[in-house]
C-alpha cells in the first residue's frame, strides 16, 4: 500500500477540543509550577532552598516547551482541522436538506 502523497499531520488524533484542552492544562501547570517556585524561593524565610526551587522551575521549563509544541502542532494541523470542520458542516447541511 503506498501512502498519499502530501503534508502529514503531526498528531492525527488531536482535535481542536482537545488542543484547547491541552493548552489550558498546560497553563495551569504553568501557573501552579510558578506559584511553588515562588513559594520556594520568596516565602521560605531567610535561606533560599534550591532543593525546592529546582523542581518547580523544572516544570515551568517542561510547561514552556509543551507549549512551544502545541504551538508547532496547530500550525502544522491547522489545515487538516479546517478540512475536517468543512466536511462536519457539510453533513449537517446535507442532514437539513432532508
Amino acid at each position: 500500500m503506498s501512502e498519499p502523497d502530501g503534508p502529514k499531520r503531526l498528531e492525527p488524533r488531536m482535535t481542536p477540543g482537545s488542543f484547547r484542552f491541552l493548552v489550558w492544562a498546560d497553563a495551569g501547570l504553568a501557573v501552579v509550577s510558578t506559584i511553588l517556585a515562588l513559594n520556594a524561593r520568596f516565602w521560605r524565610g531567610a535561606n533560599w532552598d534550591f532543593s525546592a526551587f529546582l523542581p518547580a522551575a523544572a516544570l515551568f521549563l517542561i510547561s514552556g516547551i509543551l507549549l512551544g509544541y502545541l504551538i508547532h502542532v496547530r500550525r502544522n494541523d491547522r489545515p487538516f482541522w479546517n478540512e475536517e470542520e468543512a466536511k462536519r458542516d457539510d453533513w449537517d447541511r446535507r442532514g437539513r436538506q432532508l
